[in-house]
């Protein structure tokens, strides 16, 4: 959807630029400044969706479609990735589920989004809720802000977000606390209250390795970055429920980094 309104917007400011402006040899500046007038074209669908949108349903799928459109359309034509999924028959079709990756780039909701094709949501930092627009959009896919100085405000917005997960909604949650170890995409340490998420609604957890998330920051966008997705099978609140969030944190980490470690 984001990708083919980029395509037209693209397409219609070349086509009347060079009819009703200036031809020939201009259709060069055209083709230049008509990727520019593609990605306000995405803004103002982007704008659409949020705003015309956000009264849908949480489990709404056209409005997560939106979503991965958009992450679709931010990989291949503004940060230059390609994205290979291995796995896809790990994510369980319905229930309560959390995902937990390694996280190495501001880049990284994008790349998940597109690899789990289920209404789900982030744990971003309270900090991004003041950008405009990211701030609705964050609203309206229901993520859930962490307040790292105040654990209150936290534990209200958990408290929803459990909620969300009860009624079938899924959460992608980075357990390092933000991006640590930049230049490794391995796991070197979680943080135990990252999976009361999960424990919490007794959620299935979904592990899933992001291969070369820390190259973007070196190529990205003008050298292409090829990304390896690996979902690994779900642990079942069963086969956790007896451990501690410590060492929930503990296996979950070295089933994310057997991912990079098989590459």
């Amino acid at each position: 959807m984001m990708t083919i309104m980029f395509l037209l917007g693209w397409a219609a400011f070349m086509s009347l630029m060079s009819i009703y402006v200036l031809g020939g040899y201009f259709i060069i500046l055209w083709f230049f400044l008509g990727y520019i007038a593609g990605v306000f074209a995405v803004l103002f669908a982007l704008m659409f969706h949020i705003y015309a949108w956000q009264k849908l349903p949480l489990m709404n799928r056209f409005k997560y479609y939106g979503w991965q459109s958009l992450a679709r359309f931010l990989s291949v034509f503004v940060f230059n990735i390609t994205i290979k999924v291995t796995g896809k028959e790990n994510v369980p079709k319905d229930g309560k589920m959390v995902v937990y990756t390694n996280h190495k780039s501001y880049l990284d909701p994008v790349i998940a989004i597109q690899a789990i094709n289920r209404p789900m949501a982030f744990t971003p930092k309270s900090t991004l809720y003041k950008i405009p627009i990211l701030k609705d959009g964050m609203k309206q896919m229901h993520c859930m802000p962490i307040y790292r100085e105040d654990t209150r405000k936290t534990a209200k917005a958990l408290v929803q977000t459990i909620k969300n997960i009860e009624a079938g909604f899924s959460m992608v949650v980075f357990p390092e606390g933000g991006r640590k170890n930049r230049d490794q995409d391995t796991v070197v340490a979680t943080r135990a209250g990252a999976f009361q998420i999960a424990v919490k609604p007794k959620a299935t957890i979904l592990p899933m390795t992001i291969i070369g998330n820390s190259e973007i920051q070196h190529r990205a966008p003008f050298r292409k970055t090829k990304i390896k997705v690996v979902i690994h099978k779900p642990i079942t609140y069963e086969m956790y429920q007896d451990k501690s969030t410590a060492e929930i944190g503990n296996m979950v980490m070295d089933v994310i980094n057997s991912g990079i470690e098989q590459k």
